[in-house]
């Protein structure tokens, strides 16, 4: 009797081991980012960008990241920067104006997996479209950078969105060396 149980309990723990985990996507917009230089396209982080970031890794503390993708910016990195540290990740890069062949992407390399990706506020919500999912909103504005995205995709395809917040609300826009 206890050989009988003991094979019912190994099987079920098998079938159960055997169901597909559903493929998680986070997406956020780069944090804030200097604009003392309007002819610099690639800047830095501002104080408050930076503490995004940090809030961004607290965020994810307890998520289990595979991968972390980032456009070719500075400011995308320095995002992700704390999370891929805090979890030992190498930040790969993608190329924004590709998003359909991205998308297609992160579905093939990481199915039942956990994925970030920083973008632009011109190309997260085309990234979740890209995915399969519905837009929570109909655009972000220059002034928000606390959104923060997660798509969950289940084995069967189905596609669930959710939109929250992190960090502090956005940033004043007042302060000339803010870009939003």
């Amino acid at each position: 009797m206890k050989t009988l149980i003991s094979i019912f309990c190994f099987l079920a723990f098998s079938a159960s081991a055997q169901v597909e985990k559903p493929t998680v996507i986070y997406l956020v917009r780069h944090a804030e980012k200097v604009t003392s230089d309007p002819a610099n396209k690639d800047p830095l982080l501002t104080e408050n960008g930076q503490t995004r970031a940090v809030a961004l890794a607290k965020k994810l503390k307890k998520e289990k990241l595979n991968l972390i993708y980032s456009t070719d910016y500075q400011r995308t990195k320095l995002t992700a920067q704390p999370i891929a540290e805090k979890q030992g990740i190498v930040v790969k890069l993608y190329d924004a104006k590709q998003l359909k062949a991205f998308a297609q992407t992160i579905l093939a390399e990481n199915k039942g997996k956990n994925v970030l990706v920083v973008g632009h506020s011109n190309t997260v919500l085309e990234t979740i479209e890209a995915l399969g999912g519905q837009r929570p909103v109909a655009s972000i504005s220059d002034e928000e950078y606390d959104y923060f995205f997660t798509v969950k995709i289940q084995p069967d395809s189905t596609v669930k969105v959710k939109m929250e917040h992190y960090g502090e609300k956005n940033s004043s826009t007042k302060s000339p060396k803010m870009m939003n």
